[in-house]
């Protein structure tokens, strides 16, 4: 590398499953995409920060209706509660403190049908009925796909944009965010993960370590090969680049998160660097499976 100054800091590794493994995706369920009922219970995962899901028989009485209880267990001790109804196929949302309900989810699922909130602060699309999903664990298929607007003041508040994804028999699996995504549902059963290790790093003691090492391997290989664009097509700023490790270990595929105005070249070569990243021990799964798995890789300029 020549005697430019590449800041590289690398985030956190997320493991990603070799798609279609049976018995951890709710390969079996079926019914509405947004059952309300006893005894549904999901975990997530939003940005690093896990929760549950479930509904516990409690309901709330309003104006004659019944709201089931929804409650959300976050694993830093929070809780959150929620009270929903579903009638002729129409999913209903009760806002205890304003005493409004207002409906999340029409019975019309033809694709551009739309719909807003009781007060207007949010529009809702249906996109259509055969959206995929990939999550780290699983790779959902045939999903219900409702994009969702922030209206009028809370517009410039909060994202552009949110895109959920609905399974049948199940709720929402998934959620992306300005077309990123954010929030996934996690396999139906517990797992044993371990993340992709670089060879040489194996043997050492614990996950930590292993992964310490993992990083510092990358970082010391990227710093090496990469080459810095002459001075006139030279950019400053950060770029941000997601890469998928396979099943065998190599990089299946690189994808810009988060790029620099006309820093193309700049692009190009860490792309081509982190192609040729040496082969990698791969992610497992329970008993030894691989998988596929990614990591997010920043580099300031």
């Amino acid at each position: 590398m020549n005697k430019t100054k590449l800041a590289i800091l690398i985030l956190i590794l997320t493991s990603q499953t070799l798609f279609g493994q049976s018995n951890l995706c709710f390969d079996n369920a079926t019914g509405t995409y947004w059952p309300i009922k006893a005894g549904i219970k999901i975990k997530y995962s939003s940005r690093g920060e896990s929760y549950t899901s479930y509904f516990n028989g409690d309901s709330l009485k309003a104006d004659d209706k019944y709201y089931l209880k929804e409650i959300e267990e976050y694993a830093n001790g929070k809780t959150k509660t929620s009270y929903w109804r579903e009638e002729n196929g129409v999913v209903y949302f009760y806002d205890v403190e304003k005493k409004a309900e207002s409906i999340e989810l029409i019975n019309n699922l033809t694709p551009g049908t739309t719909w807003e909130k009781y007060d207007k602060t949010w529009k809702y699309t249906i996109i259509d009925t055969v959206s995929s999903f990939s999550t780290p664990f699983c790779d959902f298929k045939n999903l219900l796909q409702v994009k969702a607007e922030p209206q009028n003041e809370i517009k410039d508040k909060m994202y552009s944009y949110y895109n959920l994804f609905y399974m049948r028999g199940v709720g929402m699996v998934g959620m992306n965010v300005n077309g990123e995504p954010f929030l996934y549902a996690k396999p139906n059963k517990e797992i044993n993960e371990r993340n992709f290790i670089a060879y040489g790093c194996e043997k050492l003691s614990s996950n930590d370590e292993q992964q310490k090492c993992t990083y510092a391997k990358i970082v010391d290989f990227f710093s090496k090969e990469f080459k810095a664009p002459k001075k006139k097509d030279f950019r400053t700023g950060r770029i941000v680049v997601n890469v998928i490790i396979g099943k065998e270990g190599t990089v299946d595929e690189i994808k810009i998160l988060e790029t620099i105005e006309g820093a193309e070249i700049q692009e190009q070569e860490i792309i081509r660097v982190l192609k040729m990243l040496p082969k990698m021990i791969p992610a497992q799964v329970d008993d030894g499976q691989p998988i596929r798995s990614s990591f997010k890789f920043p580099v300031k300029f």
